[in-house]
């Protein structure tokens, strides 16, 4: 079973505080990284970060997953560019419940299963009180 690296990029500082976050619960996690599109910041730039995580981890022999907030932004944008030109998965709408899975389940999970239970589980978690 292959690792699998995870690559979070959102607008602003989100997906770097959400991973400190998930570590904070679950503990430091290696092959895992952050990335933040700030006010200002050049998308070619945000691109050019991305593509030297990914590119790293592949040569290493790994999968790569890429989560963003949102479908259609600069971000997303960017992730998806990473999926046709590398061959990596990406996951929109990223929150702390499916980190969770995610990194408790990549090494017993071969990566389309774990995208299933990422996807399941981010949508799962979303409840609405009272009912």
């Amino acid at each position: 079973m292959k690792q699998t690296a995870v690559l979070i990029i959102t607008h602003g500082k989100f997906g770097i505080e959400l991973l400190k976050s998930v570590e904070m619960i679950i503990g430091e996690q290696q092959d895992a990284f952050a990335l933040g599109l700030c006010l200002g910041n050049d998308v070619d730039d945000l691109r050019n970060d991305a593509e030297k995580i990914v590119r790293k981890a592949k040569e290493s022999g790994k999968d790569v997953i890429i989560l963003v907030d949102l479908l259609g932004g600069s971000p997303s944008n960017v992730a998806l560019y990473m999926a046709k030109a590398h061959d990596v998965k990406v996951v929109t709408g990223v929150n702390i419940l499916m980190l969770i899975e995610l990194f408790s389940s990549r090494e017993s999970k071969e990566v389309d299963e774990l995208l299933a239970a990422v996807v399941s589980t981010g949508v799962e978690g979303i409840k609405q009180f009272p009912q």
